[in-house]
């Protein structure tokens, strides 16, 4: 399994950058988690011959997780890609089109998808909103956060995950509003040594920076747009 991250910015990119996206790989099984600014076009570059996903999932309906899902629509309305298309999302109503397959999330949620298998966990975020684990056949793991503050609970949801995929929005605590909705680049590394997770990848980082914090942590490291991650 194979992730690769197709946008790490959010609310909005920085220059030249995309927002929340990263496609999900195994074998012939292709998932993409969140489809923020520039996704649609970057896996089309990524795959100049012909796109094909079997599966949508989107931790919530912010405009920086989901606001390209219109431009999926169009695409399959015409016929560029095959429908219906399975989305998941906590919240369904901007997915009544035909040629969506829509699912609602929820708390504990399993299912599977290819070759994959998806288990949502609730977070703690402004709008509902969803993490999600994915596991291949041979056992390995990522846990996708989706946009969350640490809570009790979001380490068990976690918990001995080979790649930890983490909102890490905020540089430090300076801003207690911005806190009740996103993690810390700490607490990111701390959730990872506490829940086991083999390495943390911090994105869903603010477009309005230009510089980050060192990161204590060795096994962590910052989303890379382009990067591709094997799990």
């Amino acid at each position: 399994m194979k992730l690769t991250a197709l946008g790490v910015y959010g609310p909005f990119p920085a220059p030249g950058g995309g927002c929340s996206s990263y496609l999900v790989e195994d074998g012939d099984t292709r998932i993409l988690l969140d489809c923020g600014s520039g996704s649609l076009g970057r896996l089309r570059t990524r795959f100049p011959e012909g796109l094909h996903l079997d599966a949508i999932v989107l931790s919530h309906m912010h405009a920086d997780h989901a606001g390209e899902i219109d431009l999926f629509r169009y695409m399959l309305e015409f016929g560029v890609l095959h429908a219906p298309m399975k989305v998941f999302s906590p919240e369904t109503e901007r997915l009544s089109y035909p040629v969506f397959d829509a699912e609602r999330t929820s708390d504990g949620m399993q299912t599977r998808v290819g070759s994959l298998t998806l288990r949502f966990t609730a977070v703690h975020h402004a709008v509902p909103t969803v993490g999600v684990r994915v596991t291949d056949a041979a056992g390995h793991a990522l846990f996708y956060t989706g946009d969350t503050c640490l809570f009790d609970g979001l380490c068990a949801a976690a918990k001995d995950a080979d790649l930890l995929l983490a909102d890490a929005c905020l540089k430090d605590e300076s801003n207690p509003k911005a806190l009740r909705n996103h993690m810390t680049v700490f607490e990111v590394q701390q959730l990872r040594r506490d829940a086991g997770c083999k390495r943390a990848i911090l994105t869903h980082l603010f477009g309005g920076e230009t510089a980050y914090p060192s990161l204590f942590d060795e096994r962590s490291a910052y989303a890379v747009e382009g990067a591709v991650y094997e799990i």
